[in-house]
């Protein structure tokens, strides 16, 4: 295979792995509480998110009860579906909006879709969400790298494919940051596994299981970093352009030399 053609095939690769990272941003099913389960619901998010409702009397505003989940609910790095109907008596209570159960988080306005909250930053619902965002930020910009790759293969005192490496390297390790800090944040209040899952601890995932999208990210991850390693690769079989010349150079001068002082 030669120059052109591993170019091409690594930027196809790069590709396939920015397209499962992007999905497993925008989709929710990271982990999925089934129907039937157990779902604790707040009663003081209820009260907040609607205010002047009180048909029901309840002790205590902050209680929580239990109640059977009657549709898959999901809780992804984006945002997180809640395990009724959209158009449910319940969905309506916990979102405030009648005909809407699932939350979608804007980059720009990080707080909006959240019901009660505000805008202002929040490590644990935010981070995970802006390191995946990085992360296939430099993946796509791996992939543009990866088409001037097809026409160009030297970048000076480099290899294309060593520049490739780099970013495959970075864009790998944040998207994987964002989601171990996803499942470390998981018993924070603001994070999606615990509305959702009723997770307890730090990479708990209660109730739930794994869902697709889990598995998406798993792989682009791991094919993100063994890319890497086929760009290095690629790296130390790809000769310079200007590598030649150097060696010509040096010789001519010792040559120079030697003549210089044989004739001194």
């Amino acid at each position: 295979m030669n120059g052109n053609n591993r170019g091409i095939v690594l930027c196809f690769l790069v590709y396939l792995v920015l397209c499962g990272t992007i999905v497993s941003i925008i989709e929710m099913p990271w982990l999925k509480i089934p129907s039937g389960s157990a779902f604790k619901v707040n009663m003081s998010e209820i009260a907040v998110n609607n205010p002047g409702y009180n048909t029901f009397n309840f002790t205590k505003a902050s209680s929580v009860i239990l109640w059977n989940a009657t549709v898959p609910g999901y809780c992804g790095i984006s945002g997180f579906c809640y395990p009724f109907e959209e158009d449910s008596v319940m969905a309506t209570l916990l979102t405030g909006t009648w005909g809407k159960r699932c939350y979608q988080m804007n980059p720009i306005t990080p707080g909006s879709g959240f019901g009660n909250s505000t805008t202002e930053f929040n490590m644990a619902r935010h981070t995970p969400f802006y390191l995946a965002i990085a992360g296939s930020v430099l993946l796509l910009m791996t992939w543009i790298i990866g088409i001037c790759s097809c026409c160009n293969h030297d970048c000076g005192k480099c290899t294309i494919y060593s520049v490739i490496a780099v970013f495959l390297t970075l864009g790998g390790v944040v998207f994987a940051a964002g989601v171990v800090l996803l499942f470390l944040f998981s018993n924070d209040e603001a994070s999606c596994m615990q509305r959702i899952c009723n997770a307890e601890t730090s990479f708990d995932i209660g109730n739930c299981e794994l869902g697709w999208t889990t598995y998406v990210a798993a792989i682009s991850v791991f094919f993100t970093l063994l890319l890497a390693i086929c760009s290095c690769v690629l790296a130390n079989k790809t000769p310079l352009r200007n590598k030649g010349l150097s060696h010509p150079v040096r010789e001519v001068r010792s040559a120079n030399k030697r003549m210089m002082q044989s004739a001194a």
